[in-house]
């Protein structure tokens, strides 16, 4: 194809999957913490207004944060697959810190995550609030042991 070799077109793929997973953790950790400013200002204002907002970004960073998922374990797959060397020299560096990563991070952000996005109205509203500040806290320790 075009003349490119396998390991050509395996930076490619890696490239593309690289730029696309970017952007969603990105904005994951943002909206995060905005909702749980949105969530609190809106328990100690009963503005509406906080709360129609966070209903709005709750929908988009759900999606958001599913991509990262999808577009994360992609990327995982092909540092297997595709850089299998690198995995077998440098995996015992790396492969520690995601499994960090996925056992205080994801869990943390995944358990409270259901929560966050179903129990408006069908759990107290301080216990909602809490399960928002948990995923937000998620996303930053996601944040720190991929750094």
């Amino acid at each position: 194809m075009l003349g490119l070799d396998a390991l050509e077109l395996a930076r490619i793929q890696f490239a593309f999957t690289v730029s696309f997973h970017i952007i969603f953790p990105a904005i994951t950790i943002g909206l995060a913490s905005y909702l749980a400013v949105l969530e609190g200002l809106w328990l100690k204002t009963h503005n509406e207004a906080y709360r129609e907002l966070y209903h709005f970004w709750s929908k988009i960073f759900a999606v958001n944060c599913g991509m990262g998922v999808v577009s994360g374990l992609v990327m995982a797959y092909q540092f297997g697959t595709n850089w299998s060397f690198f995995s077998e020299f440098a995996g015992s560096i790396t492969g520690p810190l995601l499994t960090y990563e996925v056992l205080t991070a994801f869990f943390l952000e995944a358990s409270f995550l259901g929560v966050m996005m179903f129990g408006w109205g069908r759990v107290s509203p301080r216990l909602h609030f809490l399960s928002t500040c948990m995923v937000a806290l998620g996303t930053l320790f996601s944040t720190f042991w991929i750094l």
